[in-house]
């Protein structure tokens, strides 16, 4: 083994909560805030919180701020917490209460009241997580704003002396009536909705009922304990039940949403998954027809066949890091009119409002497969089109969250590909005239993440083994996840 080498138990994880601290530096994530709920993240974490962002944010000039929580069993006491330490600050305060992240954004987008606001959300994460995801206009709040957010937390920060003041507001009417009148189905789908029993289920089945589709609720009441299986579409153990309940009822689709409704994975009438930049490629081709020479923009971890399909229909192809604030940024710098991220995140930025949301998503793949309904096809035929490769889904491998970031140094200083075209933007994604693989550090959770792509099974397979070899003295036990 190399001396300078992070040799890694897998098993090792930690598995429970570590000690509370006043700042834990490991919830400060690159474009959110997450943790334990109760030790990382408590009531007293929010209270500080409030206080910091509205000393920030009246500083620039705002004088109010929306917030929202999800349906974690946490979110309540944190959303109080957080409230307070926002009227402690002198900001004035609208509440949204339960919602979803995307309601949130249409709230600030709509700018009515305030263009700042605060989620109060775990996302994908088990039950015992939460966190705070924080948006200012067309951008969420991370990176060296994230680092003064928590510096000043640490310190003292002097009550103003004027407490703000507290409304209400019920913009989840608005929202799905926006959906709608945006939305033109030309016939009725049967779908199954899988809403993972967070926050977006109850939303999402009223929707399609109300744009005259035939609905099956799977998991759609909200119940922060989330007794069926973990809010994460993007772990196919999680879609088992939606795919089983889409074959067993002849449904057209199936939609998977996660804990806080800002991501889509689809599941197609033969139970097969559609990953996001499956639809990516769907999404793309529809658009472009529209907007010649526009820019799309993708993650790292989307499949080298969304790029050739931009490019061949007239597109720009924009690569990007992978995380949600990442895309969305790239989107707004850019002035994209689509972009996406292969956890699930797809921006609209043409008739929608550039910010993800896993329900209007969905709603866009209807009126794509309403025009393509005529010609007999639906969206596994649709897809086979595109799809020349082979590719796997995330595969995810624990390692401790303080040592993710030191051992994807190490395997990015040390290991060797002969041959490859070395993409750094993110991890490593080695690149292969037939093929590629990446490997990176998740910004979420106590993961490394790797994915894989090539042209045919023999590719596949030499990839991987490639990335046994090489990654193997870093990481015991790995031929166990490829």
């Amino acid at each position: 083994m190399r001396k300078d080498a992070v040799k890694l138990q897998t098993a090792a994880v930690e598995t429970a909560a570590p000690k509370r601290s006043a700042v834990s530096d490991r919830v400060f994530r690159a474009y959110d805030i997450r943790g334990f709920a109760d030790s990382q993240i408590d009531s007293e974490f929010a209270l500080n919180l409030g206080r910091a962002l509205a000393n920030i944010w009246r500083e620039d000039g705002h004088s109010a701020a929306y917030i929202g929580r999800d349906c974690r069993l946490s979110s309540p006491a944190l959303a109080g917490a957080l409230k307070q330490g926002l009227l402690d600050g002198g900001l004035n305060v609208i509440d949204l209460e339960q919602v979803t992240t995307p309601v949130l954004n249409f709230a600030v987008h709509q700018g009515q009241q305030s263009d700042c606001g605060i989620m109060v959300t775990a996302s994908h994460n088990p039950r015992e997580y939460n966190g705070f995801k924080i948006v200012v206009r067309d951008q969420v709040f991370a990176g060296d704003r994230l680092q003064q957010l928590k510096a000043l937390m640490c310190t003292e920060i002097p009550f103003i002396g004027q407490r703000g003041s507290c409304s209400s507001a019920e913009i989840i009417p608005q929202y799905l009536q926006q959906i709608v009148t945006d939305c033109d189905l030309k016939r009725s789908f049967k779908i199954v909705i899988d809403g993972g029993n967070g926050a977006a289920g109850g939303m999402a089945t009223e929707l399609f009922q109300r744009l005259g589709c035939e609905v099956t609720a799977l998991y759609c009441e909200p119940d922060g304990a989330f007794p069926h299986h973990d809010p994460n579409p993007s772990d196919p153990a999680n879609l088992q039940s939606l795919i089983a309940a889409v074959k067993s009822s002849r449904a057209d689709l199936g939609f998977a949403l996660d804990g806080d409704g800002d991501r889509l994975v689809v599941i197609s009438a033969e139970g097969e998954i559609i990953w996001p930049d499956q639809l990516m490629m769907l999404f793309a081709e529809d658009i472009l027809g529209r907007r010649p020479g526009a820019k799309i923009v993708f993650d790292i971890k989307s499949s080298l066949c969304l790029q050739r399909l931009v490019g061949q229909h007239g597109g720009t192809p924009v690569l990007c890091k992978t995380g949600h604030a990442h895309v969305r940024k790239a989107v707004q710098d850019n002035r994209a009119v689509l972009g996406g991220e292969f956890s699930g995140h797809i921006f609209f930025n043409d008739r929608w409002h550039g910010f993800d949301d896993g329900l209007y998503a969905a709603t866009r793949l209807l009126e794509i497969l309403c025009g393509k309904s005529a010609e007999g096809q639906g969206i596994r035929q649709m897809i086979g089109q595109y799809q020349d490769t082979l590719s796997t889904p995330e595969i995810l491998i624990p390692v401790a969250e303080s040592e993710k970031f030191k051992l994807m140094d190490s395997l990015s200083a040390n290991c060797r590909f002969e041959g490859a075209e070395i993409n750094r933007l993110d991890g490593l994604r080695v690149e292969y005239p037939t093929g590629w693989g990446l490997v990176r550090a998740s910004n979420t959770s106590a993961y490394l993440t790797l994915r894989f792509e090539a042209e045919n099974d023999p590719e596949l397979l030499r990839i991987k083994q490639l990335f046994n070899q090489q990654l193997s003295p870093f990481i015991e036990h790995l031929e166990q996840y490829l």
